[in-house]
């Protein structure tokens, strides 16, 4: 198999190669989709592992969700590649959707006027929990006063409702992805099977 490793990896460096690829990020989504293509998993672990992706990228945990995904598919018996795949529904093109989506089911599940949220306040109160989480960190090497400003009414207001809602939204979605793609996967697999048996028949002399 051509892009089939020698030595295979253990799953430690799998994780640690798809969150900082040495080849670059563009190389390593062309091999993750030749990788798909050539899974010899089974469709239901393929299956999962996708949906466990789909499941990460509406968790409110950016910089992290490949790392949840394989954790996931590891503990849980899935494919990981299937699982990093998973993920690529979160992107800068849906990523506004699905904080939209998450944060106002959040809210309104907890009960709150959703007018009194407005989403445009969502950057404002990443960056100022960002900054508040790097004074803090400075704070322990003596670097500047302690301060946790902001940060209390960014888990309150930003945080709690995005994990309320992206985890439901994140279970639909994954169910979803599970139930649709796992028979596309059974007869792309059967499909490809005859291509292949079609070609060695060719391939193989008369006798």
């Amino acid at each position: 198999m051509v892009f089939k490793r020698r030595k295979k990896m253990h799953w430690v460096e799998t994780l640690r190669s798809y969150v900082l690829p040495r080849s670059g990020w563009k190389r390593t989504l062309i091999y993750l989709s030749h990788r798909l293509q050539r899974l010899p998993d089974s469709p239901t672990r393929i299956a999962r592992g996708l949906a466990f992706g789909v499941f990460a990228s509406f968790s409110p945990f950016f910089g992290f969700h490949i790392i949840l995904a394989m954790l996931m598919a590891k503990m849980l018996r899935a494919n990981l590649i299937a699982a990093v795949a998973g993920t690529l529904i979160g992107n800068p093109i849906s990523f506004p959707f699905i904080i939209g989506f998450a944060l106002n089911l959040g809210n309104w599940l907890l009960g709150r006027d959703l007018k009194e949220h407005d989403l445009r306040n969502v950057g404002r109160a990443f960056r100022e929990a960002f900054r508040a989480v790097w004074h803090a960190f400075k704070a322990i090497f003596g670097a500047q006063p302690k301060s946790t400003d902001g940060l209390g009414d960014f888990f309150s207001e930003i945080m709690l409702p995005y994990l309320i809602g992206g985890l439901l939204l994140g279970l639909v979605f994954g169910a979803v992805t599970f139930y649709i793609s796992k028979p596309l996967i059974i007869a792309y697999q059967a499909h490809r099977r005859k291509r292949l048996a079609k070609k060695k028949n060719k391939e193989t002399p008369d006798s």
